[in-house]
């Protein structure tokens, strides 16, 4: 994540969770707070009810990198803490990207004309990519 740096500190989760607002949604609920600084801040964590260490360090792993696809588009200047939530069945990378990128637009972090932009650019990557896919069968 080159343009974020870490929450490391309790007392800057403790800051974001008693000074901050939040959004929940299925899989994944969002702290955030907004602070003087040219950077955002990010802290990523499971809910203890996510039994197995196994499964909550997947999360974390899934959250950080759908942070790390849409952290161009937002606005600087925050604290984010991101919780991923228990839920009967694990979710899966594209959920929490969509979840997270719509939790993103509703608290204003993220502007929706900038995700329509990184849309457009989805679309003419997965085109490359399939007419190099359409050339490889061909020869």
């Amino acid at each position: 994540m080159k343009l974020t740096q870490s929450l490391r500190m309790n007392y800057e989760f403790s800051r974001v969770y008693h000074k901050g607002r939040y959004l929940a949604g299925r899989y994944v609920v969002l702290h955030y707070l907004k602070r003087p600084g040219r950077s955002n801040r990010l802290g990523v964590t499971a809910s203890r009810r996510i039994k197995g260490s196994v499964l909550r360090n997947r999360i974390k792993r899934l959250l950080r990198e759908s942070y790390r696809q849409i952290e161009d588009q937002l606005s600087q200047g925050f604290d984010l803490i991101l919780v991923g939530r228990e839920t009967p069945e694990p979710p899966d990378y594209h959920a929490i990207c969509q979840e997270l990128e719509r939790l993103l637009t509703r608290s204003g972090i993220c502007q929706p004309n900038q995700k329509a932009g990184m849309q457009k650019r989805a679309d003419e990557i997965s085109e490359t990519q399939s007419e190099c896919t359409a050339q490889s069968t061909k020869e």
